[in-house]
This record gives structure tokens, C-alpha cells and sequence, in this order.
């Protein structure tokens, strides 16, 4: 079995074969009896994952998620550029 050093930075993910709900397991083994809450199936997939560092996690959300201000326009299309658009 791997020792607390090997295992730091790495998730246990068990996906539940029947209905693709996902369980982690950071810092303790899963337990033996595991059953999932949604279907009750307990055949799961097992594969161990990087856990991301905080600032790539911040990075990929800053540059995927929606932009909610609600003063910006939609694009930064003009009508300058539509006009130009129609003339090529």
C-alpha cells in the first residue's frame, strides 16, 4: 500500500458503473462496503487523479466561467464593424 508521501496531490475516484456518480477520496481508503447513494449499485471504477494546485484551478476558472457584469456589452462588435462586414 502507498504511504501518505506517494499518495499527496492524488484523489481516489470511484465512479459508480451504473450511474456515473462520483465519489473522492483524498485522505482516507474508501470504505469496503461502498454502495452509491443515487442507484444503490456497488460496482464502481477506480482511477487515482492529480489534484490540481489552487492557482491552476483559480486560472481555469477565471478564463471559462461567464462573465456576469451586467454593464458590459454583450460583444465588442460596433456597427462600424458590421457596416464593413456588408461592404467586402
Amino acid at each position: 500500500m502507498a504511504d501518505a508521501g506517494e499518495r499527496k496531490g492524488r484523489v481516489l475516484v470511484q465512479v459508480c458503473l451504473e450511474c456515473g456518480q462520483e465519489y473522492y477520496f483524498e485522505r482516507k481508503q474508501p470504505p469496503g462496503e461502498l454502495v452509491c447513494e443515487r442507484c444503490g449499485n456497488a460496482v464502481f471504477r477506480s482511477f487515482t487523479a492529480e489534484r490540481l494546485p489552487d492557482e491552476v484551478q483559480q486560472d481555469f476558472m477565471d478564463s471559462t466561467e461567464r462573465d456576469l457584469a451586467t454593464d458590459d456589452p454583450a460583444t465588442d462588435v460596433s456597427l462600424g464593424d458590421l457596416h464593413d462586414l456588408n461592404n467586402l
